[in-house]
């Protein structure tokens, strides 16, 4: 916890906080005061409980802006022996939050506009924010290709499946594949990880025309930019936003396995 010196904080107020998954909570809260709350998907936003004359604090990705409300909303994973997360999972709606920033740059800001094509990856916790730039984005007429590829551990952890279903269904440029790394017997979807289907679901000999923005553990993100710049994609072309393993270091023969498939037409 951070004593209460810092002047940024802003109160909020919870609107909703419902269960998606197993161990994940989608939040949405209400500025309060008087002054804008114009947030969008990948901006960071500074979220905390106060405690007495102190903070409980941490960082949260914005999933999904509406400025003309003044409310912002995160997808939020629940980390068992964690500070913040289940006090986090416990408010009920009318309860007092308070927030800072932003901080980071939007993922509309972050894929180029050169681009043709543009794929979304991420593990856990990180559909969030690519939905809501999936929506936010669509809605408001971009009609390039899209793809998003999700990542979880079970079928159970998946989040947002409804939602991203409506998506696909609005939008003829828009598909999105989710696949989990320890499925249970009766799970019929993709298996392993999203590293190992993503090469072979895009068009490789046209890898420079894609925009790439990976979004969650830092194993996966590191992974794939480096694979992906391995197989002489453009500089530029590919963003990021870690959660967690921010120093993540794939060995080089790892980064070869994916880079090698992102450049082969076999």
């Amino acid at each position: 916890m951070a004593r209460d010196t810092n002047p940024g904080w802003r109160p909020a107020r919870v609107v909703d906080n419902r269960r998606v998954a197993n161990g994940s909570m989608w939040i949405a809260l209400e500025a309060v005061d008087e002054l804008p709350a114009a947030y969008e998907p990948g901006h960071v936003l500074g979220l905390g409980l106060k405690l007495n004359d102190c903070y409980m604090r941490h960082a949260y990705t914005v999933s999904r802006g509406k400025p003309q409300t003044r409310r912002f909303e995160h997808l939020y994973r629940i980390v068992s022996q964690g500070r913040m997360s289940p006090r986090l999972a416990e408010l009920p709606p009318d309860a007092e939050m308070f927030f800072h920033g932003p901080f980071h740059t939007p993922i509309q800001q972050e894929i180029q506009t050169g681009a043709d094509r543009i794929v979304l990856m991420a593990t856990g916790a990180g559909v969030g924010p690519l939905f809501g730039y999936a929506e936010k984005a669509l809605s408001e007429g971009e009609t390039r290709p899209m793809s998003l590829f999700a990542g979880f551990r079970e079928e159970s952890d998946i989040s947002l499946a409804g939602e991203l279903d409506n998506l696909a269904r609005s939008h003829l440029n828009f598909k999105w594949h989710c696949t989990t790394s320890h499925p249970t017997k009766n799970w019929r979807g993709l298996t392993g990880r999203i590293t190992e289907w993503v090469p072979d679901s895009i068009e490789k000999e046209k890898l420079e025309t894609y925009h790439f923005h990976l979004v969650g553990n830092g194993e996966m993100v590191h992974l794939v930019r480096k694979a992906l710049y391995r197989a002489g994609m453009p500089a530029g072309r590919v963003s990021i936003e870690t959660y967690f393993n921010h120093h993540a270091e794939p060995p080089n023969a790892e980064i070869d396995i994916p880079a090698e498939r992102f450049c082969s037409s076999s």
